[in-house]
């Protein structure tokens, strides 16, 4: 059985590890992966610990089974010129090349937006590299592309979609059933 759960600080090495390697994937050829498991890390460890003093409601989750990680989604509230109020930003999702197409970051994605939905907010911003194999998953349940914006010197270009919450929930919830 899969339990979704907060992710500990013992969890994030396997974590970012697991965010690294899907990088690779994400960036399509396009540029070299050059991040560090030791930056990020460190990065992330100081992201996870600062939410309060940042005014943030942060929410690192993780999928496992029988205590194997299986995937990871880090979600927080978005930054204003994103979404003015009550709006939330999909930092991350992650999932093991053998563990997809089993409904794994579906089933994180409904914990977060219930988790967030609970707070009042109702909207949530997606950056997601343009070539990413993952950028139809979020169209497909509902998210709409807003802009498109280069980074990395304009090596690559990144989809900025945005979404209700509630929507994309039922979408998901809709295509879950599918795993019961």
């Amino acid at each position: 059985m899969i339990k979704i759960r907060e992710l500990k600080e013992a969890d994030m090495q396997q974590a970012i590890e697991l965010k690294i390697s899907c990088w690779t994937e994400e960036l399509a050829g396009k540029a070299e992966n050059t991040l560090s498991i030791a930056k990020e890390l460190d990065w992330w460890m100081d992201w996870m610990n600062s939410a309060e003093e940042n005014n943030d409601v942060r929410q690192l989750i993780g999928a496992f089974e029988d205590d194997k990680m299986l995937g990871v989604a880090i979600g927080s509230f978005a930054d204003a010129e994103d979404i003015p109020e009550k709006g939330i930003e999909l930092n991350g999702l992650w999932v093991y090349p053998d563990q997809r197409n089993k409904g794994i970051s579906l089933k994180m994605i409904v914990h977060m937006l219930d988790f967030y939905l609970d707070k009042g907010m109702e909207k949530m911003v997606i950056y997601n590299l343009h070539h990413s194999p993952s950028n139809g998953f979020y169209s497909k349940f509902g998210a709409q592309l807003v802009t498109q914006t280069p980074q990395m010197g304009g090596k690559l270009l990144v989809d900025v979609f945005l979404t209700d919450l509630l929507s994309m929930k039922k979408n998901i919830e809709r295509s879950l059933k599918k795993y019961a």
